[in-house]
């Protein structure tokens, strides 16, 4: 089987947090928004202080009652950091989750009260099926354990393109319409648009994609090209991620030494029509080859890592 690169892993992961966004737009059916359904937190740090738990949930749903702390993976493989995460997220409380919604100022934010009557821990995964469980199930008695301690946690959902987002096992801890919605199912486009671009982690290679596909887009619109500072990058990808002005830096020597962009003066660069072609070119060499890689070579890379970690 073939490696996967970390650019492909970045990639498949953004693509699932679009499918699962999708389930909240018109492109679904039933469209989640036209329910009262909002995403308030993305990627939050919730915190319980009565138990000194904090859960990081990909995304957080929320209809003025019940509050879906929802996972996601790009894969189908559960491992103990999976069940280590919902046993977080179902250590949420009400008052917790309230205090939370508080902090994002919902009200202010969404029109929405802040008021939780349920905390509902969800994961969902990828190229999963009753059938798929079932089959595993019977090969595994492991897999079987490990499936039962996560449903303690959370409800197991699957999600696919064209395909539903809908529960395999597990049950939810209230029934109010939220649930209800997931119980019955949501259809999902085939096609889903790329409303997120980062990965939760805001690895190098997402986010030179991410700033080649923004910039170097609108540096079509302009004859003289678009400039832009690492802050402004920074300051557009926030609230919903808080990306490192060193990391940026590096993206930035990437792009300039690919020739998707030019430095015009300190933390300042330029991107023109002159640099359409290295801009398309982009996702494709990070997918093959990591930032680092491409501008210092594996072996540096390697070393390079190897000190960070002393």
């Amino acid at each position: 089987m073939d490696e996967v690169t970390e650019g492909v892993r970045q990639r498949r992961e953004v693509n699932t947090y679009n499918l699962f966004y999708s389930a909240v737009t018109e492109r679904a059916t039933p469209a989640l928004y036209n329910h009262g359904v909002r995403i308030p937190m993305f990627f939050p740090e919730i915190s319980n202080p009565r138990t000194g738990v904090t859960a990081e949930p990909d995304f957080v749903l929320y209809d003025g009652e019940t509050c879906v702390l929802a996972e996601i993976k790009s894969g189908n493989n559960i491992d103990g950091r999976d069940i280590r995460q919902m046993r977080e997220c179902a250590s949420i409380d009400i008052e917790a989750a309230e205090e939370a919604l508080r902090a994002a100022q919902v009200r202010d934010r969404i029109g929405l009260s802040g008021t939780v009557t349920a905390v509902e821990p969800i994961i969902i995964y990828q190229d999963m099926d009753e059938e798929y469980l079932e089959e595993v199930r019977e090969e595994s008695t492991q897999f079987a354990d490990t499936v039962d301690e996560l449903t303690n946690h959370a409800v197991l959902m699957t999600q696919d393109y064209g395909g539903e987002l809908r529960p395999l096992t597990g049950e939810f801890n209230d029934s109010g319409n939220l649930q209800s919605l997931l119980r019955r199912g949501i259809e999902l486009p085939e096609n889903p648009p790329d409303q997120l671009m980062l990965t939760e982690g805001m690895e190098h290679e997402v986010l030179a994609m991410a700033v080649a596909d923004v910039w170097g887009e609108q540096a079509l619109d302009h004859d003289d090209g678009i400039e832009v500072s690492r802050t402004e990058v920074r300051d557009y990808f926030a609230p919903k991620h808080n990306v490192g002005l060193t990391e940026l830096e590096l993206v930035f020597e990437f792009l300039v030494e690919f020739g998707a962009c030019e430095q015009v003066e300190n933390h300042m660069y330029r991107f023109t029509r002159d640099h359409m072609d290295a801009v398309l070119a982009v996702e494709e060499q990070v997918l093959s080859e990591t930032v680092q890689d491409y501008l210092h070579g594996s072996e540096q890379a390697s070393l390079t890592d190897s000190f960070d970690g002393n």
